[in-house]
């Protein structure tokens, strides 16, 4: 992991609140990932995918032309089983790989394990003392009583620098900010983030831990400052790269000890997203180096094809889903390299800038082991604006917040048109960066111009002439001049509906709310002489659709 820091306070964590708890076995425990020649008799059948995956799942695998296949199937409840009367206790497993993580008491019970006729091979994963410490006391937390001075109502505060470097600014103001793109946040742990106000307002549609020990909301405070960057909402002081998306909070990282274990955890993970329909993933997690020597990676690992976690992360692109993943802080260090999984070929692998946009010391440098260009870009990661456990904004330094900034613009990039295809996506957005035609392998394709790549976005869009007719609105070219938008069987009240109307560039043109079920929205003169096509952004409480017209 990148985070020495965070090792200690989790350590510590666990030090404060172990002394509450009742007497637990100390006894040296040993997990074993074990490889299994199938899954077993299937639960359910390939054709009745509703049963093993989320509506949004199927239409996300529907929309991004993804087959759903054996591997999305389910790993028999009857090798669990299996594995318990053998003596093993499963706490972790992978339906893509066909793995499940099984704890042993004493490391020579996997000779049993191996014997089972579902099982391969077993590889050893962690070692250590089973430690179900939890947070027994949680914080009230309330605003701070001299709050942060602000700028303007809608201005972006503290983070202007940060969305300047990627000339983002007009993709916010102009209503492109996430809204429809469902993102899964993988990390250490995001301690307070449940009861910090400043993310109140915040669309967090579930969470979840995948690591045996531990609480999501009280073991690391480093997700917390990653979640930050992309979804705080707060005008004037900090804005989030893509406040409008739901969130999903995944914790995968166990800040006590590093084994190869929490590999396994993230890809359980990886697969969780999956299977609940999540469109992107930010993860700010790396691993080269483990407690245990032995198990380190060595750079020529760094292959696209080794690490557990890499080959996750280009199956996660396969599945549908875009996977932002930070480079590594070893740029100062003597591994110098980027950390798994940011070998994947299909992650966005993203290294460090100054808001100045010069490369941060810290951040992992490329080229992949088979010569691969790699960090895949670079955002803002020096000095980073981010809320801490407490609630009060903090500059942050790291990869980690690189990644999930420029992960939210991607988002948001991705709500101008939720249909287009994550390959697309990607290759726009290393498109528009500022090294695309001369990359390294230390800023990779450079800074994304995210400006650039709204006009590019907007221009796939289709274009209308006459009418268009949508699920629960109309548009219509009622004159030359203007256009008449019809809200059809609303669910609100009609305050609840707007309009952003943008040129053909994205720039805004003008806003428009609703007083009745129709909206009269005329086109001035200078607008038609400057522009071949005009875009209406229609938003509703849940939804967002963006339209072209040719003027």
């Amino acid at each position: 992991m990148y985070r020495d820091k965070m090792k200690f306070y989790g350590i510590s964590l666990f030090l404060f609140f172990s002394i509450a708890l009742s007497a637990q076995n100390t006894q040296l425990q040993y997990r074993f990932r074990v490889y299994l020649k199938d899954k077993g008799n299937p639960v359910f059948p390939v054709s009745e995918p509703e049963k093993f995956l989320t509506p949004k799942a199927i239409e996300r695998k529907k929309q991004q032309q993804v087959k759903i296949d054996q591997s999305d199937l389910p790993i028999s409840p009857d090798y669990f089983n299996q594995l318990k009367n053998a003596g093993g206790k499963p706490v972790s497993y992978s339906k893509w790989f066909k793995t499940i993580v099984i704890q042993l008491r004493d490391s020579s019970q996997i000779n049993a394990i191996l014997q089972l006729p579902f099982v391969d091979s077993a590889r050893y994963v962690w070692r250590g003392i089973e430690r179900n410490y939890r947070n027994p006391v949680r914080p009230r937390l309330g605003w701070p009583d001299c709050p942060e001075e602000s700028g303007e109502e809608n201005g972006f505060g503290l983070t202007e620098k940060q969305f300047a470097l990627h000339n983002a600014q007009q993709m916010v103001l102009s209503g492109f900010t996430g809204k429809g793109i469902n993102v899964a946040v993988i990390d250490a742990g995001f301690t307070n983030a449940d009861v910090i106000p400043q993310f109140g307002d915040v669309n967090l549609a579930g969470f979840r831990s995948f690591v045996p020990e531990g609480d999501i909301f009280a073991s690391s405070d480093h997700g917390t400052k990653v979640f930050s960057t992309m979804a705080a909402n707060l005008p004037g002081v900090m804005v989030g790269s893509a406040p409008s998306a739901r969130y999903y909070l995944l914790r995968s990282e166990d800040v006590v000890s590093e084994f190869p274990v929490e590999e396994d955890y993230w890809v359980r993970a990886v697969e969780y997203a999956d299977s609940i329909g999540i469109d992107l993933i930010n993860s700010s997690l790396g691993y080269t180096a483990f407690d245990d020597t032995t198990l380190n990676y060595k750079p020529e690992s760094l292959d696209g094809k080794t690490s557990f976690m890499t080959l996750a992360a280009n199956r996660a692109y396969e599945k549908g889903m875009i996977l932002v993943t930070s480079a590594g802080n070893e740029g100062n260090k003597p591994w110098q390299k980027i950390s798994a999984p940011g070998d994947a070929q299909h992650a966005l692998t993203v290294g460090a800038v100054g808001t100045d946009s010069l490369i941060a010391s810290f951040s992992s440098k490329g080229f992949t082991a088979d010569n691969r260009l790699k960090p895949d870009i670079v955002s803002a990661g020096k000095n980073t604006v981010t809320i801490s456990n407490n609630g009060l904004l903090d500059f942050t330094n790291g990869t980690s917040l690189s990644s999930p900034f420029v992960a939210g613009l991607v988002a948001s990039l991705w709500s101008v048109n939720p249909s287009m295809n994550r390959a697309e996506v990607l290759d726009i957005v290393k498109r528009s960066s500022d090294r695309y035609n001369r990359p390294d392998s230390v800023y990779g394709y450079g800074i994304p111009d995210f400006r650039k790549a709204v006009r590019v976005v907007l221009s796939k869009l289709e274009t209308h002439e006459k009418l268009v007719a949508e699920d629960c609105f109309s548009i219509s070219r009622t004159a030359k001049n203007s256009f008449e938008i019809t809200i059809t069987e609303p669910d609100f009240s009609f305050d609840a509906y707007t309009v952003n109307v943008l040129d053909e560039s994205g720039n805004l043109i003008a806003k428009h709310e609703f007083e009745n079920e129709k909206l009269t929205v005329p086109v001035q003169q200078e607008v038609k002489k400057a522009n071949q096509f005009i875009h209406f952004v229609f938003k509703s409480p849940f939804t967002q659709k963006t339209v072209r017209f040719k003027l």
